[in-house]
């Protein structure tokens, strides 16, 4: 994989390299640093790859960022497998580059059962239709620095649209809150796998900009990075279809900032939950 890839699957293939190890390439976001929801979505991929059973999906994931990742150099994942019982398979996933781990994962798949179903409405938006296309000058300029920025992907392969992008977050009810509407440009093959962690591609790229929105203007004095992410997946998914991505972030304390975040589709039905906590600290005098 290099940065002319062209489909966004490629983003998410690995190789083989033995039993439960496998090698994958990112494209590069900030200079010779991956993009973390690349990298966790090829960790999905790998523990994804390990589970016989295909009726088991995956229904969760926790993942924690270590170290930066590199873009010239393969990355491998190894996977361990703690438990497959009689309903739920348990992985963790280490992502090594030279040596060190950079990114670690514990997934767990489940078959689909029959229980009680309720869900939070989906909020009132203007549709995407109605939001304006904003092109790659106009996300730099939003927010130069930040992950989003630094690691926005091709274009052509992801729609995203951010309702009322020109204000930053503002408290209402309560709450800062922000949504946003996303899709890959391309299809996607239907396998329960590969959308999650398509899904989980698309996750990791305004939420380290939503916890940062109430305080923007402390922006030049911050470092700002992902510390760990979750997610939790409810219903099938179609990542090539328009998904509200609607964010909130309820606390900043301490150096970090936790920012919430749940996909809907159009037909309203809640698919996929996530949670992400963010460095955001003061930069340190060396």
């Amino acid at each position: 994989m290099t940065e002319s890839t062209s489909r966004f699957i490629d983003r998410l293939t690995l190789e083989t390299v033995d039993r439960d190890i496998f090698s994958g390439t990112c494209h590069a976001g900030a200079p010779l640093r991956a993009y973390g929801g690349q990298i966790a979505a090829q960790a999905l991929m790998a523990a994804g790859m390990t589970v016989d059973d295909k009726a088991r999906r995956v229904h969760s994931l926790h993942g924690y960022f270590l170290r930066p990742g590199r873009t010239k150099d393969s990355i491998i994942y190894l996977v361990d497998r703690p438990r497959d019982g009689r309903s739920f398979s348990t992985r963790i996933v280490r992502a090594v580059q030279h040596g060190e781990t950079i990114f670690l994962m514990t997934a767990s798949f489940a078959v689909t059962d029959v229980g009680p179903e309720h869900q939070f409405e989906i909020p009132e938006v203007v549709t995407p239709d109605d939001v304006p296309e904003m092109s790659y000058p106009e996300i730099l300029a939003l927010d130069p620095d930040s992950a989003l920025s630094l690691n926005y992907p091709d274009q052509a392969l992801i729609d995203l649209r951010i309702v009322d992008h020109e204000h930053h977050v503002f408290l209402r009810d309560g709450r800062y809150e922000r949504m946003s509407w996303v899709r890959i440009t391309e299809p996607l093959p239907s396998d329960p796998l590969a959308q999650a962690s398509a899904l989980t591609y698309l996750s990791d790229l305004t939420m380290v900009r939503t916890a940062l929105s109430p305080h923007f203007e402390m922006h030049d004095e911050l470092q700002l990075a992902s510390i760990d992410h979750a997610m939790w997946f409810h219903a099938p998914i179609d990542t090539s279809q328009w998904l509200l991505f609607a964010q909130d972030t309820p606390v900043a304390r301490g150096g970090h900032g936790l920012a919430r975040g749940l996909f809907y589709d159009r037909q309203g039905q809640l698919v996929a939950s996530v949670v992400q906590e963010s460095l955001m600290r003061l930069r340190r005098r060396h």
